[in-house]
């Protein structure tokens, strides 16, 4: 379902590697040691995987989740530089655990969401036999060539439940969390392995320091944080990438049954992923490869889910609260590096911003890299490198004085970071500039070529290197052809794109703080937001799940949403930090959804859905329980977006729309339910880079 995403930022980051430096020799003609330049990891050891030190185990998990009387068993593999032999050297762990390695179901349902609220469908189908891909000997190949010849290790686990792992798959279940656990125990000498599925030799990892690292995204991000949260010794420092922290967030919003969505943009009939749950999950992921006919084994523990995911209410219980890694998070020590999309509708942005947060107030040394685009994005291999060099080989190379926070701008709101180049200069790699302040290693500089004819083409090269003020060294030369140069006077610059972002001293912005705004009435079309509150009475939508939010936020006037704008920004405005609205609702009936969002408008053409929240009425003061909605009687609500840092232009108008059920994301009742909102008693926070008198100033 999600392994897509991971092999293709895994395949930039090869690519980002490539280009940094240039591979050692696979025969060196002396002993190799790891080596740091500029703090950061060199590929001096072989490129060759011929050379390579792997093999596969199976560790013994401290748990038997497919019940059969005996310990799981879970199968890892691992690569190492071929000097972990030949010379004793013992490096530290890039470690992934993953469900995914040995493939997904081609065919599967998820629940149908065409009911009304509270009766879900009693079942739903089985996911048919398939073929799953033999991981054995070798699991994975995505993280080595990076990191092998930076003279770290690669181990790749398989979930349990999945390839030729023993167990059971639970959707982010205790047992999920400990598997990864007993791996990094195994390569600390603390838990058996065997060279086999069911033998007696034991394998032992004596070419390892015991530092590990964990990394991955989406489903294979979410397994770092949950065994983070383990507190497991050995587990130095993970990069979680579209991560899950509580999968209550992950299939749930505020009581209200919603599910994720495979795309950026949500369209209302383009999610893969409507009527997903944890036990669809389960069922996509389960792979064991020793089961050639139907697979049997673990279906009980699916039944189980199944049994417990609770579709009617949609409300939290223990069985939800055994996958809410948040309740733990005061164990984690690893030093993290987190990476999220602004425009991630898989794994909301909540997942990160909470999982952030509570490391900022535990003073784990944490960063976070937030980008633009969806699911998926791992961060600059650059602040990668910097981040297992210091916290898996104890380098110290400062990164944890570099700004906490890393978020990839909007073109139009890029800030300058160029210089100008000194004298004319052909077919080079080191430039000679006039200032190499606004630059960094590792980042992407474009670099503008006079041609022979003296047409301009670009070109972009990453930053190898800054050896003083005035010169940059380029991974590859520039300006090669015949007649080519880079010109005297020529600017060179960092463009704003998820290669460069842009730091910040943390996130959400420290000058950010929340700007209130109160509604004025304009139903069926769109009424006002305001600074001051006023009398403003009662306004009322109609549900009809069929209209997609996107549609309702762009029709000219409607009845089936509630939209309040601001009047053009005199200036772009920056956001940071979580939106949420105050609701003072009345609804037709006992059961409804209510979803909010925060959209932006050009003065032409149509408006993009900024963020989103929403919140089952009846869990207005608990995800735990309901507390029944009385037909008629006035309700309040807040109701959390999410997350965003996102900068408005000059132009643009600020809306708060208000629609029932969301056809993206929500069950979809029958239409007709009322929503009636007391725009008195209702307002937006809005999360502002100079607050409320920023705000301001832009209305002016």
């Amino acid at each position: 379902m999600r392994i897509r995403l991971l092999v293709s930022a895994a395949a930039a980051t090869a690519l980002v590697v490539a280009a940094l430096a240039s591979p050692a020799s696979a025969k060196p003609s002396q002993p190799l040691t790891p080596t740091f330049v500029d703090g950061l990891a060199q590929p001096v050891f072989s490129t060759n995987p011929a050379d390579w030190y792997s093999g596969e185990v199976w560790v013994q998990a401290p748990f038997d989740s497919d019940h059969d009387g005996v310990p799981d068993r879970i199968h890892a593999d691992f690569t190492a530089p071929p000097e972990v032999l030949t010379q004793g050297l013992k490096v530290p762990v890039i470690f992934e655990d993953s469900p995914y390695y040995a493939g997904t179901a081609d065919t599967y349902s998820n629940w149908g969401v065409d009911h009304e609220l509270g009766s879900p469908p009693a079942t739903r189908p089985r996911a048919p036999f398939w073929s799953a891909f033999d991981t054995s000997p070798v699991i994975s190949t995505v993280y080595e060539s990076t990191w092998v010849p930076r003279g770290f290790a690669v181990v790749h686990a398989e979930s349990p439940g999945t390839g030729h792992s023993d167990g059971c798959p639970t959707s982010g279940g205790t047992n999920e969390t400990l598997a990864g656990k007993a791996v990094i125990d195994w390569l600390n000498g603390r838990a058996r392995a065997y060279t086999t599925r069911d033998g007696s030799t034991r394998a032992v990892a004596s070419w390892t320091t015991g530092n590990v690292g964990m990394i991955g995204t989406s489903y294979n991000g979410t397994l770092p944080e949950a065994v983070a949260t383990t507190g497991v010794a050995g587990l130095k420092a993970i990069v979680p990438i579209s991560a899950i922290s509580d999968w209550y967030d992950y299939y749930r919003a505020n009581g209200m049954v919603r599910a994720p969505h495979s795309s950026s943009n949500p369209s209302g009939d383009n999610n893969a992923f409507q009527g997903e749950d944890l036990d669809v999950l389960a069922d996509v992921v389960y792979s064991r490869l020793d089961e050639t006919g139907a697979r049997t084994i673990c279906q009980p523990v699916i039944d189980d889910i199944e049994k417990h995911i609770d579709r009617a209410t949609g409300n939290r219980n223990s069985f939800w609260q055994e996958r809410n890694y948040m309740k733990d998070v005061g164990k984690v020590r690893a030093a993290t590096l987190l990476a999220h999309g602004n425009n991630d509708f898989n794994v909301i942005a909540k997942n990160a911003a909470q999982f952030y947060d509570a490391l900022k107030k535990q003073h784990v040394p944490h960063m976070f890299y937030f980008h633009q685009g969806g699911h998926g994005g791992a961060p600059p291999d650059v602040l990668i490198n910097y981040w297992f060099t210091r916290y898996l080989y104890g380098v110290q190379n400062g990164v944890e004085r570099l700004p906490r926070s890393w978020v990839v701008r909007e073109a139009a709101s890029c800030p300058p970071r160029q210089t100008g180049v000194k004298g004319d200069q052909s077919n080079t790699a080191t430039l000679t500039v006039a200032d190499t302040k606004p630059f960094r290693i590792g980042f992407s500089l474009t670099v503008p070529q006079t041609n022979a004819d003296g047409t301009i083409t670009t070109t972009n090269r990453l930053i190898s290197k800054i050896p003083d003020s005035t010169h940059l060294v380029l991974a590859s030369p520039v300006a090669t052809t015949a007649g080519q140069k880079v010109a005297d006077g020529a600017t060179v610059s960092l463009l704003c794109s998820n290669a460069n972002p842009t730091p910040y001293a943390e996130w959400p912005d420290p000058a950010s703080s929340q700007a209130g705004l109160h509604l004025t009435p304009g139903a069926p079309t769109r009424g006002g937001l305001t600074f001051g509150p006023s009398n403003a009475g009662t306004e009322t939508l109609t549900d009809d799940a069929s209209i997609a939010g996107i549609t309702s936020a762009n029709a000219a006037s409607s009845n089936v949403r509630l939209i309040y704008q601001t009047p053009p920004l005199t200036k772009a405005v920056r956001i940071s930090g979580t939106p949420s609205a105050s609701l003072q609702l009345a609804f037709s009936a006992s059961k409804a959804n209510v979803t909010a969002a925060l959209v932006s408008y050009p003065p032409t053409g149509n408006g993009t859905i900024l963020t989103r929240g929403w919140i089952d009425p009846a869990n207005r003061v608990s995800d735990w329980i309901d507390a029944p909605v009385k037909p008629g009687k006035m309700y309040r609500m807040d109701v959390d977006l999410q997350p965003k840092d996102v900068v408005v232009p000059a132009g643009n108008r600020l809306a708060l729309m208000l629609i029932s059920s969301d056809r993206d994301f929500t069950i979809r009742p029958a239409p007709g339910t009322q929503l009636t909102l007391d725009l008195t008693h209702s307002s937006v926070d809005i999360p502002v880079v100079g607050g409320r008198k920023a705000l301001a100033d832009a209305l002016n």
